[in-house]
């Protein structure tokens, strides 16, 4: 097995423990653990600051992160602050969230995502929470094609 081929394997069982974890900790409203959680896996995998990775806009994001398998994991990292920022009570910042994380569901597309079942899956449910009007002219037409 090629070291590269270990490092992505590895990386995405990293990843979905960690998912596990924020589910399991949003579940038993540790919300701060969550949250704690969401930074710590954009550090260990995607090997950056979450805070950083949601300040650019999507398409700028997508580019630094520059593969499709780590857009997809920052849109789903996103989408669980967006649904932590919901049950914690501040709709708007959930909002913004959902928003962010569809346009990066979108970028990872651009970048050769085959949305499987869970991705299709999300994509709709941020499509119904969120309103489309509020995407980039560009995201809309992405939408429109997805």
């Amino acid at each position: 097995m090629s070291l590269r081929k270990d490092f992505i394997e590895r990386a995405i069982e990293q990843f979905v423990a960690a998912i596990a974890s924020i589910l399991q900790a949003r579940k038993e409203k540790r919300y701060g653990d969550a949250r704690a959680l969401i930074q710590e896996t954009s550090r260990s995998v995607l090997g950056m600051e979450y805070g950083t990775l949601t300040l650019a806009d999507a398409e700028s994001t997508s580019r630094l992160l520059g593969t499709h398998a780590r857009v997809r994991m920052l849109a789903r990292l996103v989408r669980e602050d967006g649904e932590l920022m919901r049950e914690q009570g501040d709709p708007l910042t959930a909002d913004s969230r959902f928003l962010l994380a569809l346009e990066l569901y979108l970028e990872a597309m651009s970048l050769g995502l085959n949305p499987d079942t869970e991705d299709a899956t999300a994509i709709a449910e941020l499509r119904g929470l969120t309103d489309p009007a509020s995407l980039s002219e560009r995201h809309q037409r992405m939408l429109a094609q997805a």
